[in-house]
């Protein structure tokens, strides 16, 4: 199973190269790849959200997972002793591929999957899986899609939605063991002193998916006198988001509520600062609060833990994650902490 998802991230990697410096594929990847770029075209005309530079972000980022030496050093943490079950995972579509994670730790701990793909992303993983099942046909037996779920047998369920649909999930699979995730969102610490270089990046984890996954930052927590205008002047890096009409709509909107209602914000022209208490902003905006104490925050985070997946800064947090480096979990960074494996096995 690993040697099949290994040259799946080497088929990824060669198709990021492709896109970003012009470099065709080599001979074992060109069959697939005509195919491949008919899905990433037709993609980005259905579904606005996804632009091909968040794309070409999620191939770099499972390009770069999907390796035999970091599968295998994954895996051997874990012992399996049940298999042979069949799993149903309902993925959300907020961000591309964004439940290939599940897919992974389902196929790699020897069950079989049953699919319910959004309707925003479904396209990208059904091609991969042909891909999957060329190297590994034993897999095609393994792997179901389904748009009808109560026609489906399962032993568990894996299912991400908002907090809305949890409560749906949650009474209708009352049967079953399941792993389910909610809303959550992403914060980050300034403390004042951060080079441009780690304000350009923390402008990437704000930014990038047009801010709609779970580990963008939708909260910077900041110290009291601080310019925010200094986080806004290096927001260049994800100028692309404008192309996105529905981003800007997004914008325009928020944008025409606070100046009507009067509220104090700092803009340029695709993002919104607002000083705010609450941790979900809405598409375009990011919300900000002062501090005075870095303990008295450390509390506050950890209080209202269940509604952060992940904690930006530098030299602040046990299980921090660098700036720019929120949209590359790597393969043991299970979504909401809840070890996926663990709850398979």
């Amino acid at each position: 199973m690993i040697k099949t998802f290994d040259k799946l991230g080497s088929f990824l990697r060669e198709v990021n190269k492709f896109y970003t410096y012009n470099k065709y594929l080599s001979k074992n990847y060109k069959m697939f790849f005509p195919h491949f770029k008919k899905i990433i075209d037709k993609v980005t005309i259905i579904n606005k959200w996804f632009r091909i530079e968040d794309l070409l972000i999620t191939f770099d980022q499972w390009g770069n997972n999907l390796k035999k030496d970091k599968l295998e050093c994954w895996m051997n943490k874990y012992y399996f002793t049940k298999k042979n079950k069949k799993i149903l995972v309902i993925m959300p579509g907020n961000i591309p591929m964004v439940g290939f994670h599940d897919f992974l730790c389902v196929i790699l701990s020897g069950h079989k999957i049953i699919i319910k793909l959004s309707e925003e992303d479904n396209l990208l993983l059904p091609f991969l899986c042909k891909i999957i099942i060329y190297e590994n046909p034993i897999l095609k037996n393994k792997i179901k899609f389904t748009n009808n779920i109560f026609y489906e047998k399962f032993d568990y369920v894996i299912a991400t939605g908002n907090n809305n649909t949890a409560r749906y999930f949650e009474y209708y699979f009352r049967k079953y063991p399941i792993l389910l995730r909610k809303s959550r969102t992403s914060v980050a610490i300034l403390r004042g002193n951060e080079t441009e270089k780690e304000l350009i990046s923390l402008n990437q984890d704000m930014l990038t998916y047009s801010g709609r996954g779970c580990r963008n930052v939708g909260k910077i927590f900041i110290p009291h006198n601080y310019n925010v205008h200094l986080i806004l002047e290096k927001s260049f890096i994800s100028e692309y988001i404008t192309k996105n009409y529905k981003y800007t709509d997004n914008y325009k909107y928020y944008l025409s509520i606070y100046t009507m209602n009067k509220f104090d914000f700092q803009k340029n022209h695709f993002v919104i600062l607002k000083e705010e208490k609450n941790y979900h902003s809405p598409i375009s905006v990011v919300y900000y609060e002062f501090y005075n104490n870095l303990s008295q925050l450390k509390k506050k985070i950890l209080e209202n833990n269940q509604q952060i997946q992940c904690v930006v800064s530098k030299n602040f947090w046990d299980k921090e994650i660098f700036f720019g480096k929120t949209q590359y979990p790597k393969l043991e960074d299970y979504a909401d902490e809840i070890n996926t494996i663990q709850f398979l096995n």
